[in-house]
């Protein structure tokens, strides 16, 4: 389903609701997010829980690579209180095959981040990682590759091409793998009508 707004009935803030659906694991149950007015509603199966936005602690954007899956945007929401929502950009149309939703989770998250500004005004807005794991993991992505570049220029000094090659090969995976992961979560705060394209995908022209 895409995130655009539907009618609803009720108060002038009810009667436009942001609808988002999508299967977040392999082996997990569809959930549909609703922005209903002052509230974010969680629908799985029959139950619905919901999720007032003027109780919005913090708000993490973060991107996320996963073997053998798309790379995904996560964006998690945490209330007074403790509870926790998690959104994510993947649907997982089975246990093998998932697809990016990048567009529609763009516009509904727009929205909701619009909404908790709005209602929030005191919530913590981050995008990437807490700055000691982002560290960690540059720094772990550089010695990764620094390390194959080494494995691979020694190969090739003992006359070892192959062995070289596929040095080269894994290493250039990994910047792949690893590059946007470091590029995207670098530790910074947005304003709620400015999250940041990488995460946030803004509305097509």
């Amino acid at each position: 389903m895409s995130a655009e707004p539907e009618t609803a009935g009720g108060s002038p803030a009810g009667r436009e609701t942001w609808l988002y659906a999508q299967s977040p694991r392999p082996a997990g149950l569809p959930v549909a997010f609703r922005i209903r007015g002052r509230a974010l509603e969680v629908e799985r199966m029959a139950r619905t829980d919901r999720f007032p936005l003027d109780r919005v602690e913090a708000v993490r954007l973060t991107f996320e690579t996963r073997s053998f899956a798309p790379a995904q945007l996560t964006a998690k929401l945490i209330f007074e209180g403790g509870r926790t929502v998690k959104i994510t950009s993947v649907d997982y149309t089975s246990l093998v095959n998932a697809k990016r939703k990048d567009a529609e989770y763009g516009r509904f998250m727009r929205e909701l981040l619009a909404r908790i500004g709005r209602y929030s005004p005191g919530a913590r807005l981050l995008a990437g990682r807490s700055w000691p794991v982002w560290a960690i993991t540059a720094v772990v992505a550089v010695g990764i590759v620094l390390g194959l570049a080494i494995v691979g220029w020694q190969a090739l000094a003992q006359g070892e091409p192959v062995v070289a090659l596929l040095a080269i090969v894994v290493a250039g995976l990994g910047i792949w793998q690893l590059e946007p992961m470091v590029r995207h979560n670098k530790p910074r705060t947005f304003a709620p009508d400015a999250p940041p394209p990488a995460l946030v995908p803004p509305a097509a022209p």
